[in-house]
């Protein structure tokens, strides 16, 4: 009787730690295959595999915390250098036990070369919770892209230089496109880790934010990149 216990007790174990098992295949299974695919499609546009770029992944740090670069493609979007990066960052929280709980964050950004380098400009969607919390706004003469976008530049005549009514026009028709003027490069970025069918829609909406910056832009602000 003890015997049959005994060996039912150890079954019980056995098949919770075997479904995790089976979970846990099934899940480095389904990675490899979405990375196999997102190769091939990248390959598809004439990208190709490359180390992280450190200064994608400073830029990563800044937005969001250090983390941990992943996997990086590089190639060209319509005569335009880019590359997209893989990106996994931690925070904590406590709880009211007093216990504290950690979650993985995984994100990828998306870099478009421009012309020249130029200063720091940082367009986001706006929310009550940034209202609430305040911070540097710069408010133009569309609230329709006052309600929706929120600028963070030290210069407002160089910002609004940038985000004329016709960049306006561009940004309220592509609402989920949050930017970054940074160096020699236009940044995006988003959720989850990057997949060439978005990653294309994204450099298309990127490349017309760059298609749209005034000439006397690129001209009064810019610094030329070697």
């Amino acid at each position: 009787m003890f015997a049959t216990s005994l060996i039912i007790g150890m079954l019980m174990l056995a098949v919770p730690a075997a479904a995790l098992i089976a979970l846990i295949v099934w899940l480095v299974k389904r990675r490899q295959e979405f990375l196999r695919k997102r190769a091939y499609e990248a390959a598809q546009c004439g990208w190709y595999p490359a180390p992280p770029n450190p200064w994608l992944v400073g830029a990563a740090a800044n937005l969001w915390k250090r983390g941990r670069p992943g996997e990086m493609v590089a190639g060209d979007f319509r005569g335009r250098g880019m590359c997209a990066l893989d990106y996994t960052y931690e925070t904590t929280s406590s709880g009211t036990d007093g216990q504290t709980t950690t979650t993985t964050h995984h994100v990828h950004l998306v870099a478009l070369n421009l012309p020249v380098a130029l200063p720091p400009l940082t367009v986001t969607a706006d929310s009550k919770l940034k209202r609430f919390f305040g911070g540097r706004d710069l408010e133009l003469e569309n609230q329709t892209f006052n309600d929706a976008f929120r600028i963070s530049c030290a210069d407002n005549r160089y910002a609004s230089a940038v985000i004329h009514p016709r960049m306006m026009e561009w940004l309220l028709y592509n609402p989920g496109l949050e930017w970054q003027l940074s160096g020699n490069a236009l940044i995006s970025w988003g959720t989850g880790p990057y997949v060439v069918p978005d990653t294309l829609a994204r450099l298309e909406a990127m490349a017309g934010v760059i298609d749209r910056i005034p000439p006397f832009v690129l001209r009064d602000y810019g610094q030329a990149t070697y």
